[in-house]
């Protein structure tokens, strides 16, 4: 999945103090966890741990795709519900706003045009090697 490295989440145009930040991390949490429960098809199949908190994850499994993704609880607490539910739903997770690493430099993908999005579609993890 695409993983959001966004700043700290702003509350009211401003970042709030640590309990203000606090209660927004649970509001949304609650929310993801109600609307997973709720759904007819995705499931919260456990967690998975990351090196580190920012890395732990999340198993949903899709049964109407049969297949399961592995959401990082960070993207859920900085994107829109309904994008994330999208893109579980659908198996398209470029719907989710983040930052990419290209040629050295992070870019918005929200920024992109549709031939660079269609760039991204593209792109293939591979083995490369040099003769």
């Amino acid at each position: 999945m695409t993983t959001a490295i966004l700043g700290n989440p702003a509350i009211g145009g401003k970042v709030g103090d640590g309990e203000d930040i606090q209660f927004f991390i649970e509001e949304k949490l609650n929310a993801f966890d109600e609307v997973m429960e709720g759904h007819e098809f995705l499931e919260i199949d456990g967690e998975i741990p990351g090196n580190t908190p920012k890395e732990d994850c999340l198993k949903i499994i899709n049964h109407k795709l049969e297949c399961a993704f592995a959401i990082d609880v960070d993207s859920v607490i900085r994107q829109d519900l309904e994008s994330i539910i999208h893109a579980l739903e659908t198996g398209i997770t470029t719907r989710l706003h983040g930052v990419t690493r290209i040629v050295g430099y992070y870019s918005r993908v929200s920024n992109w045009n549709k031939s660079k999005i269609g760039e991204l579609h593209d792109r293939h993890m591979g083995k490369y090697s040099v003769r």
